[in-house]
């Protein structure tokens, strides 16, 4: 009945759920660049006057770089602002 092994059937394996990585916070720096190269991208699709490739290029690229910065030092930040955790010893 319920409960009871099936004959014949594969037993499930039990596997461990993994630990998920620590996501790293949205910070104000972070959202600055985000505006930043959305701006970038709706200036240079409609103004009038265009922006040649390698300046858009370049301008993309410091931007995106910039972003990929300040969220690892956020990381960092987070990591070490974590608290220890370990166990208790008890006297």
């Amino acid at each position: 009945m319920c409960g009871e092994p099936v004959p014949g059937a594969k037993k499930r394996s039990q596997r461990r759920k993994k630990e998920s990585k620590p996501v790293a916070p949205v910070t104000p720096l972070s959202n600055l660049f985000f505006i930043a190269s959305l701006l970038l991208t709706v200036v240079s699709l409609l103004s009038g006057q265009r922006i040649s490739l390698s300046i858009g290029v370049t301008l993309s690229a410091a931007l995106l770089i910039a972003r990929i910065l300040s969220d690892r030092m956020a990381a960092r930040r987070q990591l070490a602002l974590r608290p220890v955790t370990g166990p208790r010893l008890h006297y």
